[in-house]
């Protein structure tokens, strides 16, 4: 009988943000797209429009139109969703760890925690097929991002798992810190090192 979960981030965990084509350097071609000329870090950039927790495309336009004036854009909203899509589909992602998460469901429930906005999980569906996994939470939807606490204890309200029955994958230092204040068992890493992934899931199912 299945009675634990495993909660993979997807950004870093199985889409690359460190080697290939990665999401760091898509955002750095789509603002060039957009007219951007700068020599910005721009994923740090644009942290602060908390752009993963944005529920509606209105909203989204509206912050939009902030970065425009903040980066000088020349493009439309129009023409920056299109090359946003256009530009991240491109992003390399690990498919033996795809793999790997979906061959977990025969021993546990397997599950999808990250932060997203309104235009990725059209793409994370292409990736990881996202009707094979138990539970799907993406901060969009929710309206809460990591390492924000609330997301981890609407998560753990809503599945039937106790909190030490649930094992949380993630790449960044600050959300693993919050779900270890819910009381999850918690592994930092990246989907460049699956071996660890896989010695850590399996401890975590065998005890």
């Amino acid at each position: 009988m299945k009675n634990k979960l495993i909660l993979f981030d997807w950004g870093n965990i199985v889409e690359s943000h460190l080697t290939g084509y990665s999401c760091h350097k898509a955002w750095q071609d789509l603002f060039y797209e957009c007219g951007y000329r700068g020599n910005d870090d721009i994923f740090k950039s644009i942290s602060k429009y908390k752009l993963s927790s944005v529920q509606t495309n209105d909203e989204f336009e509206r912050i939009f139109n902030q970065m425009a004036k903040d980066f000088n854009f020349n493009v439309s909203y129009k023409e920056f969703v299109k090359f946003y899509k256009k530009t991240f589909d491109k992003i390399d992602y690990y498919k033996d760890v795809a793999d790997y998460e979906v061959s977990l469901k025969n021993k546990c429930y397997i599950g999808i925690l990250s932060n997203l906005t309104i235009f990725d999980k059209e793409r994370l569906d292409k990736q990881v097929n996202l009707s094979k996994y138990d539970y799907v939470f993406l901060s969009f939807e929710l309206g809460y991002r990591k390492p924000d606490i609330k997301i981890y204890e609407y998560v753990q309200d809503k599945v039937p798992f106790k909190k030490e029955d649930i094992l949380f994958i993630d790449d960044r230092e600050d959300n693993i810190l919050s779900a270890k204040k819910c009381g999850w068992n918690t592994l930092q890493t990246t989907g460049l090192e699956l071996d660890k992934i896989k010695e850590v899931c399996e401890k975590f199912l065998n005890n």
